[in-house]
């Protein structure tokens, strides 16, 4: 990319709008984002320039409302200046580089977090998935298991026992993954992450994984979520070639945040087999 060219982009104002996989994630430029909750915050944080806390939720909805993550990572950071032991922004912060790929910068925010407040459930569940991305399946497990500790809904119960089950899978460790789906029943009331309670079926036999996708839409952010537990499952079972077709497929929708996409990109790119 040219000088003029990062010049201009760095320059462009995003109103309302996505950030783009190529703004976020390849070239980093920050962007000068407009939307009514962040103006309201912009107006707040120059009332009051010193309160960490009005940075965590500029950085949260920057995220959250546009898939802005630079730009969030850039705001919690300035936060963490004026709160250099808010564990609330290492967490937010980490959860960000996770998603724009820089997996290191996150599980090392991720895992001072944890020391700051053990007690916070997302940051076990980030730092278990930043260890996850890495290839670090032990400290994974480890993260995963506090987490698992702590909750207390099915909700809550089905997604970590699906990074759980994986992670132990990845480790070799085939009977300590079935032992984690042992209070998987049909009759579990998942709450939002239906996704991830088809793949424990599927996991424990009780759906077929040639169903899993069945009627799921590649536009949706479902079949990210469906779609990487699928292709897992295959390359747990030796079926590379099948894994890499589902994780490619994956990539072709447009939740390039989604964790599911993420995970699908580290596989490709370990195999070598990253579409072109």
């Amino acid at each position: 990319m040219s000088l003029d060219q990062y010049i201009n982009l760095s320059k462009k104002t995003f109103v309302d709008g996505m950030a783009s996989y190529e703004g976020q994630v390849r070239l980093y430029p920050l962007a000068d984002v407009s939307s009514a909750s962040v103006d309201e915050l912009d107006a707040e944080i120059e009332k009051s320039p010193n309160d960490a806390e009005l940075y965590l939720k500029k950085g949260i909805a920057l995220s959250r409302e546009s898939l802005h993550h630079q730009e969030a990572i850039d705001v919690f950071s300035k936060g963490l200046l004026l709160d250099p032991f808010n564990a609330m922004l290492y967490r937010w912060r980490g959860h960000k580089h996770l998603n724009v790929r820089e997996f290191n910068a996150g599980r090392s925010d991720l895992e001072l977090s944890s020391r700051l407040d053990p007690s916070n459930w997302d940051t076990w569940y980030h730092l278990g998935l930043g260890n996850y991305l890495c290839g670090d399946f032990e400290r994974a497990e480890k993260a995963y298991r506090e987490c698992w500790n702590m909750t207390d809904t099915d909700d809550k119960r089905v997604a970590i026992a699906d990074w759980l089950y994986m992670t132990l899978m990845r480790l070799g460790r085939k009977d300590d993954a079935l032992a984690v789906l042992d209070f998987v029943t049909p009759e579990i009331d998942a709450g939002p992450n239906e996704a991830y309670f088809a793949r424990l079926l599927m996991y424990k036999g009780i759906g077929s994984p040639d169903d899993l996708l069945e009627g799921a839409d590649i536009a949706d952010v479902n079949f990210v979520t469906l779609g990487y537990g699928l292709g897992n499952h295959f390359y747990c079972a030796g079926d590379i070639d099948r894994a890499v077709a589902i994780w490619s497929d994956v990539l072709k929708g447009s939740y390039w945040s989604a964790f599911g996409c993420i995970a699908s990109e580290v596989e490709l790119r370990r195999l070598g087999r990253m579409p072109e």
